[in-house]
């Protein structure tokens, strides 16, 4: 006998072989977004939430420190994991909670995450106790499967405490993002009950697609609420048509009255984006895009991002590039009131292809200190005031690769 859950439950669909559950160890999580095509669709952000702004390698002592609390589970996704002194640090305070018996559960892409953490970092994880999996490891007869990575970036201490962002556990990460070895990038560190579950659900799915067993009840633990602020996690995967991380930007983007401020760490935007930025500058929106400069570790990147330039500067939107190093946040600032961090770009890989999540939150405070460091992202970054029209070639590519990346499944 069929079962259709209740409407606003998070469905989570069986996938190579893999069971996924729900009920009694997973439980009801409120979705984010309507389902497409219904009416209405803004994310659903609920009440209860504290959120702090994290930047630059400060999020690493944030780390540190919300694992050395752990007392029953940590769970950790991330993308791209490298030997070197922030991996140590993590790796000793992993270690030490692990052998005090927290469930350590650790999930990589077998791709960002390949070479050095299989040969250096995964034995001593697993020695301490660690169970560590890979997100879609490489297969030959199923070689289209190298595009489909796990970007997200989730720590979720306890169900109680989470953090996403742009960060990845490698050296770049480190620092304060003002020189070339030290990237700029932005994070956030949440508590409250409706973003923490989707967090968690967000982990759970993808834990169980790697082939992890359920997770315990204790890892849904009920939270009251912790502060004033209104939040959701947008998660998001490959699939035909609009997925969640595009249909919530088009929103939120639309919903700015005064002011758009935009930071991508890559930045290849589509027609239907670039009619909406033109759109909101002409109704008066304060408009503006941060995005890498002369560093920026995926050169053919740079191209593409140029190629966006000529429509938008010519109607109003005003652009910049980082200057100090590689400016890797994926972030928005909308008028006084609301903002994004996560780990989504506004490129096609993103947006039709690769696990994304990004936190929506509607809080005075943190839109503020957001915009302050947008601000200060600025004082040292160069304005683009025009494009060579070589870049006109290039948007013919960039317009092909969201062409085939819309049909992705």
């Amino acid at each position: 006998m069929s079962h259709t859950p209740p409407q606003g439950t998070l469905v989570v669909e069986p996938r190579h072989g893999h069971r996924l559950v729900q009920g009694p160890v997973q439980p009801i999580v409120p979705t984010a977004l309507p389902p497409e095509g219904a009416s209405g669709s803004c994310p659903q952000l609920r009440p209860g939430h504290q959120v702090e702004l994290v930047c630059n390698g400060h999020i690493f002592e944030v780390i540190e420190r919300e694992i050395a609390r752990a007392r029953s589970s940590i769970h950790l996704c991330i993308y791209i994991w490298r030997p070197g002194r922030v991996s140590d640090r993590l790796v000793a305070a992993l270690e030490e909670r692990a052998r005090a018996g927290v469930a350590c559960r650790l999930l990589v892409d077998a791709v960002g995450s390949r070479g050095g953490f299989e040969k250096h970092v995964r034995p001593r994880l697993e020695r301490a106790g660690c169970e560590v999996r890979r997100f879609h490891p490489p297969r030959l007869r199923r070689f289209w499967r190298l595009l489909l990575r796990n970007h997200r970036k989730l720590l979720v201490i306890d169900g109680r405490v989470g953090l996403t962002g742009g960060w990845c556990i490698s050296d770049e990460w480190a620092g304060h993002g003002q020189s070339e070895h030290e990237w700029r990038d932005t994070n956030v560190r949440v508590l409250g009950p409706a973003a923490l579950a989707q967090m968690q659900a967000t982990f759970s799915e993808d834990w169980q697609h790697s082939g992890g067993e359920p997770l315990p009840p204790d890892s849904f633990p009920a939270l009251a609420p912790e502060g004033p602020a209104r939040a959701a996690f947008i998660q998001s995967r490959a699939r035909p048509g609009a997925e969640p991380a595009e249909r919530m930007l088009e929103a939120v983007f639309s919903a700015a009255r005064r002011r758009l401020w935009i930071s991508s760490g890559y930045f290849a935007i589509n027609d239907a984006f670039t009619r909406l930025l033109i759109r909101q500058r002409h109704a008066g929106v304060d408009v503006r895009v941060l995005v890498p400069g002369p560093i920026n570790d995926v050169p053919v990147a740079r191209a593409m991002q140029r190629s966006t330039y000529r429509a938008l500067l010519k109607h109003g939107v005003r652009i910049w590039e980082y200057q100090p190093t590689m400016m890797h946040s994926k972030t928005a600032v909308v008028d006084e009131h609301q903002a994004i961090v996560g780990s989504t770009n506004l490129d096609p890989f993103s947006l039709n292809v690769l696990q994304e999540g990004s936190l929506v939150v509607e809080d005075p405070s943190l839109n503020t200190a957001l915009a302050r460091a947008f601000l200060d992202d600025l004082d040292v970054s160069r304005e683009v005031h025009a494009t060579p029209w070589y870049y006109l070639l290039v948007s013919a590519v960039r317009r092909v690769l969201w062409w085939i990346f819309d049909r992705f499944d």
